[in-house]
């Protein structure tokens, strides 16, 4: 059974690795855009790196919760439910905020042939900025909450 453990540690912390690296990567790019062609590009780029994370994200839960089932841990340690809390919380500002922001965002940008930063921008990038680093606040506390085990 330890060597499935393992296993399921390996496959957990990879999938941190790939699914979280992209999430912090892209905005850090897309504050580097200084043209409307530059911004699509980064939107193009952010449509096709975003799988990362979705499937880092599914996967991160799956083996999670596989993990839990191989301790007998289920819900009984706290740091445990508190990273739950926090990545479900992570995935509403996601999947209900960022993603439409986001799609909304990049249609606009789609949309402008200025080759500067078309007016009307920069609100939808100062709103995509907070949620990002509302997202990137709580994924830095799962990660200590993971390592510290409090």
């Amino acid at each position: 059974m330890e060597a499935v453990e393992s296993i399921l540690v390996l496959i957990h912390v990879l999938a941190a690795i790939i699914g979280i690296g992209p999430a912090f990567v892209l905005p850090v790019i897309s504050h580097s855009a200084r043209t409307s062609s530059q911004l699509r590009f980064v939107y193009h780029l952010n449509d096709k790196i975003n799988k990362f994370p979705k499937v880092g994200g599914i996967t991160l839960l799956v083996t999670g919760f596989l993990l839990m089932i191989l301790d007998h841990t289920g819900f009984t340690k706290m740091w445990l439910n508190v990273s739950l809390v926090l990545f479900v919380i992570i995935e509403i500002l996601i999947i209900g905020f960022l993603d439409p922001a986001m799609k909304s965002a990049s249609k606009f940008i789609k949309k402008s042939k200025e080759e500067g930063i078309p007016e009307g921008y920069l609100p939808m990038a100062s709103k995509i900025n907070v949620l990002n680093r509302i997202v990137h606040i709580l994924t830095v506390l799962i990660i200590i909450l993971m390592v510290i085990r409090p």
